[in-house]
């Protein structure tokens, strides 16, 4: 295959090798369908659920309902993003599988293959080049941007605030936030030379979320724990055994003819191949060969298993010692489901009223008159086969609803 420049009909010519795996359920493949949706969710999953700068970003908002329409909002832009990013790998390929770039010397990382892609087939194009550089920066500043905010405000509330100084003021303490953030972002400016030797960023970055992001997703301590140490040793045993990564076959044969059609020019100097024979998979222990996108679905799974073994040693919390405002609404209706009270009759919660709601003197909940507030929510439930209203402890959950019929 000679490179044609921007032409999507080459993709047709692309070896199937580069598809043949895709459907394999081999978790120690790289990139399969099912690690990019099963433990691309759970990835994405622990990013917009519980990563600091998100939850920073929704407190911002003033309702629930504006940080889910941001949420909604959000989804058509990063699906895109994501589509465009395959295609654009695929066009790369297509382009450059005859002629790579990377063993004719013109690029040293997989990560610069975009960038010199852009400039090889677009670069003629005016403007072009300055707003796609324009567009890497903006977006790579703006998520700097955020994780510096954040690592400062958990430093000032969760450290200094918590052991060093409880009584801080708010003038001392916005002056300490900025020199926080200022010394966080110098330190992302020193550390980049390190980032740059160790591998692929996007790989990097996505590791490091699933690492951390894929055990706290996940939740309690004692599995938090385990979880965080069983993935950060897969981790760190990957990184330093370094399985082989499976690419789709490549070769320089094509380079005279591309490079004739994209600068007029014969390039006909020789190219040795630089292509070493792969180490041995099975020299490699198994949980090391792992793809990446899969650690924050073990990790999650990790924490939950441990969580419920140790729940179970140690005894399980009592019914009304679990806030029913920590509990999904999803996951209280289902338990609703399967729960019974003493006479036998169905009980589950019919809504959650907070204080925002206490403020509107208009606001009356369903099919109740009056209401015990406990720490700024009341839980209203019935009983459905009389819809006799009875009125629930914040500290309860369905299964925790004693109520009297009347």
């Amino acid at each position: 295959m000679k490179g044609k420049g921007l032409n999507f009909s080459n993709l047709i010519e692309v070896d199937e090798n580069i598809f043949s795996s895709s459907f394999d359920v081999d978790p120690t493949v790289r990139h399969t369908v099912w690690s990019l949706t099963i433990g691309g969710f759970f990835t994405w999953l622990s990013i917009y659920g519980i990563s600091q700068p998100m939850v920073q970003r929704y407190l911002t908002i003033s309702e629930i309902r504006g940080a889910r329409i941001a949420i909604w909002l959000n989804l058509p832009g990063l699906g895109t993003i994501v589509t465009v990013t395959t295609l654009a790998g695929l066009l790369i390929y297509g382009r450059y599988a005859d002629c790579d770039p990377i063993q004719t010397k013109q690029v040293s990382a997989p990560d610069q293959l975009l960038p010199f892609y852009v400039m090889d087939a677009l670069g003629s194009m005016p403007c072009l080049p300055g707003v796609f550089v324009a567009g890497i920066f903006s977006g790579a500043i703006s998520t700097v941007s955020s994780g510096v905010n954040s690592l400062a405000a958990v430093t000032l509330e969760d450290i200094v605030k918590s052991y060093i100084k409880p009584d801080i003021s708010e003038k001392w303490a916005t002056k300490l936030a900025k020199i926080l953030a200022l010394s966080y972002g110098i330190a992302c400016i020193i550390l980049v030379s390190v980032v740059e030797r160790l591998g692929a960023i996007l790989q990097l970055s996505l590791s490091v979320f699933g690492v951390i992001g894929g055990p706290i997703l996940g939740g309690a301590i004692a599995g938090l724990m385990t979880g965080l140490i069983a993935v950060f040793w897969i981790a760190v045993g990957a990184f330093l055994t370094k399985p082989p990564k499976k690419f789709a076959p490549f070769s320089v044969e094509g380079c005279t003819d591309l490079y004739y059609n994209a600068t007029g020019k014969i390039w006909n100097e020789t190219v040795t191949s630089n292509i070493q024979l792969l180490p041995n998979e099975s020299n490699i222990f198994v949980i090391y060969r792992l793809s990446y996108m899969w650690y924050s679905a073990i990790g999650c799974l990790i924490v939950i298993v441990i969580g419920l073994i140790v729940s179970f040693l140690t005894g399980p919390h009592g019914k009304d010692d679990v806030k029913q405002d920590l509990i999904s609404p999803l996951t209280r209706k289902v338990l609703a489901l399967f729960t019974k009270v003493k006479d036998n009759k169905s009980v589950f919660p019919v809504e959650m009223v907070t204080n925002n709601n206490l403020r509107n003197s208009s606001y009356q909940p369903h099919g109740i008159d009056k209401a015990v507030q406990n720490d700024g929510v009341i839980n209203i439930a019935y009983i459905n086969e009389t819809n006799t209203p009875v009125i629930a402890k914040s500290t309860g959950i369905a299964s925790s609803f004693h109520a009297a019929r009347m």
